[in-house]
């Protein structure tokens, strides 16, 4: 029986982790992969605990997937440790299964918080279950804080040596590496592979393979080969093969598929700064849109306020603000009328941008603070994760630019610290790699700790202290704002400081 486009690709993961597997010299293997192949990635990874757990791994290796975040290298050791303890335990029943006695003795807390701890609990767990084949730990944190530190926690890991039976698979995405200077380094124990993983590519076979039934499978099909194309073809090709979709939806009486045709194609023409041919296909897809809206499609608003963002992001690009002030403003009216707060808040947002771009301060200003009313609306959990935050400092910038400037200055000058500090605190645990008292790395880090704290407090006193001596808008919308988003904000809440917008003739707005 053929095999489907997925499990081939995962066959020849299994080929290439084999080859890994046949160089005894390679400890690491570093697979480079597009972002849109971590799932077949995953998947690989599943399948081999899966399949090792009814005693009849693919591989015949043992995966453990440890997505600990990397915050810093002490605290990411100690996460390691303690995913690899609570892996064990709860592998009990399973051993047992096999015939094997849960028995391996390891307390996290008796280790240094160090990357050869790490690798020598490894090392003594399959010595411990010899039956084990490879042991393979999959370090994929969900989130990196620092790359250098993550690459030099890699190193050291190297340094202190992978134990016999023990094997490293690091994945790295090609469009945002890590790990380029480890891949370049020509070590002798890494194997750096580049995956020819494309999602579209997997997609677009496993649905040529299948059946095409009826309308709706000729339609997918074509669909699939054009997003295939957006990603790696030109704006031309794109537009070829969307005539053909285009044309397929409209016989077919498929309004909103139109829409979907006909906003990929613009985003890609956006794409080659095809700026006015880009504008003519939004406007296209807003035709198609309120089409399905009038004929009571459940999804017709939010397609239509699609093509109004498209459209206001076509005119940015294109330098012309004020047809994309225009467009902003008819967004964040449907938005409000449908609901939909998310995309109220980024329409006021960018409206206000484009206003004080071009000149108009007051007008930007009051085009923007409804976005706090519209705050109060969101769960409070869920506010930092908007544009909510960097709206209202920029609303700051608009009332006192020179007041909201320090303010972000004394971020900035908190960030330099911050990395400053990281990066003793990384030296120190480099110096104590090879340590084994593990109360020395935990003094080490609540020193850190307790020194970034102290550098927190100050600079949000500074702030707090800064927006007190600002005039009464300035202070009623930075209030406003931290009522809102909590103490955090801005000082300490990501993403709540952007770069300084050019203002063009805009000096501050009046209250």
């Amino acid at each position: 029986m053929a095999i489907n486009p997925v499990e081939r690709r995962l066959a020849e993961l299994l080929q290439r982790w084999q080859a890994f597997i046949d160089q005894p010299d390679k400890r690491v293997l570093l697979w480079q992969t597009p972002d849109s192949g971590k799932r077949m990635l995953e998947c690989f990874f599943e399948m081999q605990r899966h399949e090792a757990v009814d005693g009849g791994s693919t591989s015949g290796d043992t995966f453990i997937v440890f997505d600990a975040p990397f915050e810093h290298a002490i605290a990411y050791s100690r996460a390691l440790k303690e995913a690899l303890a609570g892996q064990y335990a709860a592998s009990h029943e399973e051993l047992e299964r096999a015939g094997q006695t849960p028995d391996w003795p390891f307390v996290p807390d008796e280790v240094p918080d160090t990357a050869a701890a790490f690798l020598r609990a490894l090392g003594s767990l399959a010595q411990h279950h010899g039956v084990f084949g490879h042991l393979v730990a999959v370090l994929m944190p969900v989130r990196v804080d620092d790359d250098e530190s993550w690459a030099a926690w890699l190193d050291r890991a190297l340094q202190a040596g992978v134990p016999d039976g023990v094997r490293l698979l690091v994945p790295d995405v090609q469009e945002a590496p890590r790990l380029e200077r480890l891949a370049g380094a020509g070590h002798a124990q890494v194997l750096a592979e580049a995956l020819p993983l494309d999602a579209w590519s997997v997609a677009q076979e496993t649905f040529a393979q299948e059946p095409t039934v009826g309308p709706g499978g000729v339609f997918r099909n074509l669909l699939t080969g054009l997003f295939a194309l957006a990603e790696k073809g030109t704006a031309d090709q794109v537009l070829a093969k969307g005539r053909d979709a285009l044309a397929f939806a409209r016989a077919q009486g498929w309004a909103d598929q139109e829409v979907a045709v006909r906003v990929l194609t613009a985003g890609v023409m956006l794409k080659e700064r095809r700026c006015d041919e880009a504008v003519n296909h939004y406007r296209h897809a807003r035709s198609s849109a309120e089409a399905a809206r009038a004929t009571g499609h459940p999804a017709g608003g939010q397609l239509v306020l699609q093509t109004w963002f498209g459209e206001a992001a076509a005119h940015v690009a294109a330098g012309d603000l004020r047809r994309a002030t225009a467009c902003y403003q008819a967004a964040a009216q449907l938005a409000s009328d449908l609901p939909n707060p998310l995309m109220w808040l980024e329409a006021l947002r960018m409206g206000t941008y484009c206003l004080a771009r071009e000149g108009d301060g007051n007008a930007a200003l009051a085009f923007g603070r409804p976005a706090l009313a519209v705050g109060e609306r969101l769960k409070p959990e869920s506010r930092p994760m908007t544009t909510l935050p960097l709206h209202s400092f920029e609303m700051l910038r608009l009332i006192e630019p020179d007041r909201a400037g320090r303010i972000e200055a004394i971020r900035r000058e908190l960030d330099r610290q911050e990395v400053a500090g990281r990066a003793r605190l990384e030296t120190q645990a480099a110096s104590l790699e090879g340590a084994s008292d593990v109360a020395a790395l935990r003094q080490v880090e609540q020193q850190h700790l307790a020194e970034m704290e102290d550098l927190l407090r100050q600079a949000q006193a500074r702030a707090d202290s800064e927006a007190a001596g600002g005039g009464p808008a300035f202070r009623e919308v930075f209030e406003h704002a931290r009522d809102l988003l909590g103490p955090a904000w801005p000082i300490a809440m990501q993403g709540a400081i952007g770069p300084a917008p050019h203002l063009s003739n805009a000096q501050g707005a009046a209250a």
